[in-house]
Formats: structure tokens, sequence, C-alpha cells
């Protein structure tokens, strides 16, 4: 207990120490406002469309490289495992090496494992790319998120983080289309080559635009090298790789639920998990992610609220456009124009709740009025029949968009809010945000399959998993899968819709805060 008691002051001096920091900044006007803005939001649409892009090309890619089955799967795990695992660390390393310094390192990483993915020739080499890939992403997602807290005051931010927020709905729709494209147009590989030269560019802008000043450090390199909390970086990154790789395991079939091999992996990744917290609560001097400070009951509220958010609108992203094309039987194509009714009324509200946020300062009724709508949307999928009705697929995706928008940044406005006074612990407190939504999106994926695929005959489920198209024949036995998978589905979308009213339950506890109370105007 000693060495919690001798820990507590160097958090606090830190708090105080380093809030002259954000004195320092400056923030950008005119067109090298522009610039900025423009940088971070096409290297983090790289970022995010490089999620789910893949997803129409992976039968292709694997077929010309003769992955195996385990290898086809971590050539779409190894990009979520290495980006979800890498966020809290690089979000430790903006604060000792410099926030233009470290997301610079990772636009450089991201587009080193583009450029290997393009240029493979053996499932390994891409794997390996979309690991660099995924290293890279980690780090741009949450240090863009941190850079926009450093440079704009927290009234302010709201824009900026809708903007993001636009970025990450604009490419889940269009990701899954431009892969489409490549594939039957010009290559696969142009999935990974398109990414260089705007990657090329937004690291131009970044160089020569972003000004953020170095952070000043009483202590020489070499002790902050030793103060880096490395025991808690090896915990938490191995960790999350044997939790989420259990659940890849289990999702994809390469072992059963209920094998040695698989629970092995998910309770060791759960226990050291929990070593993690312990360590990062009592021990850690410099801790990558500030558990204490996090335990405060209206910072509890935002990131539930955000982790449950982003848990179903991933259902929304990969499971419609699974109906589209699987019980519809519409080409990859017509599925991605079909999510534009969702993506976009989604963006619009994305954008107007940030402008309500920034006039007003009130982020609560967004949150709860978006959380209502985005619980009915959820509920109208339960719907969804085994024929296309086109007037269902375009209303049901709206309200559901009109619902989610709100939500990709006021619950950040509201969880920054709560950190004033403690501006120090910002890019740590935003590591744990961004590591919360990214698990919530993994784990998504594996419980909705898994709900989905529940109750299915192996005709079922060989169906879907193979992505055959049901409509594409009129036979009753066709007939009859179609109607199973539809039935499963249902049950799925009746969980989510449980889970939005857990979301819209948690964000009661938020508490309210003056935004113009900002120590860094």
């Amino acid at each position: 207990m000693e060495e919690v008691k001798q820990r507590s002051p160097s958090v606090n001096d830190e708090i105080v120490n380093n809030n002259a920091a954000s004195d320092d900044v400056v923030t950008p006007v005119g067109v090298r406002l522009y610039l900025v803005i423009i940088s971070l939001l096409l290297t983090l649409f790289l970022s995010a469309i490089n999620v789910t892009v893949v997803a129409t090309a992976l039968p292709t890619i694997a077929a010309h490289l003769n992955a195996s089955t385990s290898e086809y799967t971590w050539i779409g795990s190894a990009y979520t495992l290495a980006s979800t695992a890498s966020t809290p660390l690089w979000a430790r390393l903006s604060d000792i090496c410099g926030r233009k310094e470290i997301l610079m390192v990772t636009n450089v990483t991201f587009l080193i494992g583009s450029l290997i993915c393009a240029l493979s020739v053996s499932p390994g080499m891409l794997i390996g790319g979309r690991v660099a890939q995924g290293l890279g992403s980690g780090g741009i997602s949450v240090v863009v998120t941190i850079v926009i807290g450093d440079l704009f005051p927290l009234r302010e931010r709201a824009k900026y983080y809708a903007l993001t927020g636009i970025v990450w709905a604009i490419s889940s729709g269009v990701g899954p289309m431009l892969g489409g494209v490549f594939t039957q147009t010009i290559g696969w590989r142009w999935c990974f080559y398109i990414n260089l030269p705007f990657d090329g560019i937004s690291l131009a802008f970044l160089f020569l635009a972003l000004n953020l000043p170095t952070k000043k450090q009483k202590q020489p390199r070499q002790t902050l090298f030793f103060s880096f909390d490395w025991i808690g970086s090896i915990l938490i990154v191995g960790g999350t790789i044997c939790f989420l790789y259990g659940l890849e395991v289990g999702a994809s079939k390469q072992h059963p639920w209920g094998s040695a091999y698989t629970l092995g992996l998910l309770i060791a990744g759960i226990v050291v998990l929990v070593i993690f917290g312990l360590y990062e609560t009592f021990y850690a001097n410099n801790p990558n992610v500030p558990i204490r400070v996090l335990k405060d009951r209206s910072i509890l509220a935002c990131l539930s609220t955000a982790f449950f958010h982003s848990f179903i609108f991933i259902a929304y992203d990969y499971f419609n456009p699974l109906y589209f094309q699987t019980v519809l039987g519409v080409s990859p194509i017509q599925s991605g124009l079909y999510t534009l009714a969702c993506v976009l009324p989604l963006s619009a509200m994305t954008l107007a709740s940030g402008l309500v946020v920034k006039r007003t300062g009130a982020y609560r009724p967004v949150i709860w009025i978006g959380g209502t709508i985005m619980v009915l949307g959820t509920g109208l999928f339960i719907d969804f029949g085994p024929n296309r009705v086109v007037a269902k697929i375009v209303v049901y995706q709206l309200i559901a968009g009109l619902g989610a928008g709100p939500l990709f940044q006021a619950p950040m406005i509201a969880f920054q809010s709560q950190l004033i006074g403690k501006e120090n612990l910002l890019a740590a407190a935003i590591a744990a945000y961004t590591f919360l939504r990214n698990l919530s999106t993994a784990l998504s994926l594996v419980v909705g399959g898994v709900i989905l695929q529940h109750g299915l005959s192996s005709d079922e489920a060989s169906y879907l998993n193979n992505g055959s198209s049901l409509s594409a024949s009129g036979s009753s036995e066709e007939g009859g899968i179609g109607d199973g998978i539809v039935d499963g589905l249902k049950t799925m979308w009746i969980f989510y819709t449980v889970v939005g009213g857990v979301m819209l339950i948690s964000s009661l506890r938020i508490g309210r805060k003056d935004l113009d109370h900002d120590s860094d105007q």
C-alpha cells in the first residue's frame, strides 16, 4: 500500500504542472486550419475505410493467394487485433514524444502496411501488411482525436468531432462498395494501392500545417523511456489479443466454442485484462489508462453509452449488407447503394448535432433524443422479411441513421467535459474511450453472428457462410432456407434492440458540465 500512497501525489502534481502546456496551443486559422482539418480527416478516412474495404474482396484475395481457412480468417482479423491492442500505447507515446511526431509515425506505419498488402505474393505477407496497417490505424484513430482536443476549446470540439463521425459513417458505407468495384474491375490490390497517394498528401499537409508545441519535459528522454508503463502495455496488448483471437477462433469455427483451445484463449484474455486493470489502478506510476479517474459515475455512463453505440452501429454496417446480399440477392454495389439510406441521414445528423452542441453546450438532450430514435430504428429492422420492399429498406435505415448520428460525437464531448481540470490525463482517457469502442465492434460482430447462426440448419448456415444468393432461385427449398435466415436475423435484431435500451438507460446517468469552463481556452 505504500506504493499506492506515494503514487497519488505524482498524478495530482502532473495535473497542475502540465496544464500550462495547453496554454501554448494556438488554434490554427485560415488556410492552415483547412489544411490541418483536411489532413486529419483524410488520414482518419483511410484508417476507417480499411476496416470494411477488404470485406467484399476477401474471397477473391484468398483464392488468388491460395489462403487456407485459418489464413483467410487472419487476413480479416489481423487489422482489428493490431488496431485495438495498440491504441493505448500510441496515446501514451504521444504524451512522451509529441502529438505531431507520433501522428506522422502512425501515418508512415499505415502507409508501409498498405504497400506490403498491395505487393503481397503470399497469405503470410498479406497478414503482415494488415498487422502493420492495423498498428498505424490504432494510432491514427486515437491521436487524431487527441489532437482535436489539444487544438480547440471544448465547445468548439463538438463541430470537429462531428466531422470525424461523418468520416466513419461514410467510410463504413463506401468501403464494401469500393472493395467490390476494385475487385470486379482493376483488381483487389487497388484496395491497398489507393491508400498510398492519399496518405502521402495527408503526411505532407500534416508536416507543413500542423503546429503543436513540443511538450516541455523536465526529465531527459532516457528517464522518460524507463518511466513508460511497459508492464501495463504488455498486459493490455497480450490480454486483448488473447481475448479477441479467442472470439475469432470460435466464431470462424476453427475450434468449437467449448474446446480447451478457445476457452483457454478467452479465459486467459479476461484474466490478463483484469490483472491489467488492477495494476493500472494500484501500482502503475504513469498508467496508460487512468482507471482511478475513470471510475466517476458520469464518466462510466459516457463510456458505456459510447460502448453500446459502437456495439449496435457496427451491426448496421455488417448485418444489413449481409441481409441485402444473401437474402435479397443484390450485388455488393447495389447493397452499398442501399446502405446510403442510413449513411446520408446519419452524416447529416452527426454534423447538425455537433453544431447544436457547439451553439448551446447541451449535449445530454442530444444523446437522449438520438438514443431513443436509434433504439426505434434498430427495432424496426426486426420487420425485415424475405422479400424486397424498398420502402422498408429506406425508411427503417433512415430512422436508424437519424438516431445513430448524434451519438458519434456527443458522448465524446460529455466524456471530455468530465475531465475539465485534468487535461494532462486527456490523452490516456481518450485512449480508454477509443479502446472500448474498438473492443465493442469486435465483440458485436462475434456475438451477433453467434445469435444469428444459433438454431440455423446446416444448409442455412452453409448458405450464410458462403454468401450465396437465395433469391437467385425460386425453388421452395431455397425459400425455406431464406425464411430460416430471416428468422435468425429477427432474433439478432431483438437482441440489439435490448442492448439499445441498456444504452439509453446508462446515458441517463451522464452529468451536466458547463462547456465554457474549459481551461484550454
